[in-house]
């Protein structure tokens, strides 16, 4: 259950990522085909990066490519090496490989002297389907943006639908859908997206702060529709919301105040009476009433209503505490408010955020 510390505690605010990273370059969502990328300072590695550079030269690509090969997997963080790999493998009109080491060249040196270089040889090489595919994702997800800019978080989410299907490896396309979602309301699906996102997170900062808004995406959210509805009968709707105790104490309540109006109090009296010959009769008479019928019912309606707007601001309560998207402000500015004649200096600008 839910407590009213968790609900009030700051609940991270997330904006969606507004670049997305399908590769340096369209075709390098193919997984670079070599080893992690951590540059070493081996003495062989540059033998053999050398040896491939002199049989590249006399035309011998094959000895070259299996040359630059073993260089890379001994020194995986060398972007010249992933470069040259990615000649000898275009040399050899393996486009698919060639395509892997040239993205790999990018991702370790985006601004390296080849780069431009390589950017156009993925171009002749990546299969204009692909680029196409590319382009489209990129469009998905510039209107997925707009619509979540525009408050229409349910046709945000399917546009990044498209993004996760035509680039399943960028994790920002996960990342805006969840958040898309969880703005939507949608939070179970909303949080399968963010556990994705947090396997490939970028960095752990994100990770971290990911992590916290799903934990906040866990919590239990409540209808404050529900919740009245739940009302009507004593203290169901603050068991509804989690508050049990407050629950008990509203039904003791309500039954207190029913019982004490339904009480019946007796009082008996002596009353004179002559009959016609002049005899005292005197007789007695009994009545009964209720005499807390107005305060009891007072009493159970006080309770009533109070158990109602408790369990309401509570579940109101849980959605503004379960909310993890930074919602712009907007801001109107009117002015002036009263109309000024061509000689006034004056004036009033009234400035509204909402």
């Amino acid at each position: 259950m839910a407590t009213d510390a968790q609900a009030q505690s700051a609940s991270p605010r997330l904006s969606p990522k507004r670049t997305l990273t399908v590769g340096p370059a369209p075709g390098c969502a193919i997984p670079p085909s070599g080893p992690p990328a951590v540059r070493r300072d081996n003495a062989e590695a540059r033998r053999l990066a050398l040896a491939g550079q002199e049989a590249a030269l006399i035309g011998d690509q094959s000895a070259a490519r299996d040359a630059f090969v073993r260089a890379a997997t001994l020194n995986p963080g060398d972007e010249r090496i992933a470069y040259d790999l990615a000649r000898a493998h275009e040399e050899l009109a393996d486009s698919t490989r060639a395509i892997s080491e040239f993205c790999r060249y990018l991702t370790l040196s985006p601004g390296g002297r080849e780069a431009a270089d390589v950017r156009d040889r993925l171009f002749r090489l990546v299969p204009a389907l692909a680029q196409r595919r590319a382009a489209d994702v990129q469009v998905a997800f510039r209107l997925g943006l707009a619509l979540f800019d525009d408050a229409r978080y349910r046709a945000a989410a399917r546009a990044f639908d498209d993004v996760v299907r035509g680039a399943a490896e960028s994790p920002e396309g996960y990342f805006n859908r969840g958040l898309s979602r969880a703005a939507a309301g949608q939070r179970a699906v909303a949080l399968q997206d963010f556990e994705q996102y947090r396997v490939n997170a970028p960095t752990v900062d994100d990770r971290v702060e990911v992590g916290r808004a799903i934990e906040v995406l866990r919590r239990p959210v409540y209808s404050p529709g529900k919740a009245f509805a739940n009302s009507l009968l004593p203290g169901v709707g603050q068991f509804y919301t989690g508050h049990t105790a407050r629950g008990f104490l509203t039904l003791l309540g309500v039954g207190g105040g029913l019982a004490a109006a339904v009480v019946q109090k007796s009082t008996t009296e002596t009353i004179a009476y002559t009959d016609p010959n002049g005899v005292a009769a005197p007789y007695t008479r009994t009545t009964q009433e209720r005499a807390y019928f107005i305060p009891g019912v007072g009493a159970a309606a006080g309770f009533l209503v109070i158990g109602m707007i408790d369990a309401v601001v509570s579940a109101n309560r849980s959605q503004r505490g379960a909310d993890i998207v930074a919602r712009p402000t907007r801001a109107a500015t009117i002015m002036p408010l009263l109309p000024r004649s061509r000689n006034e200096r004056g004036g009033v600008m009234v400035a509204v955020r909402f």
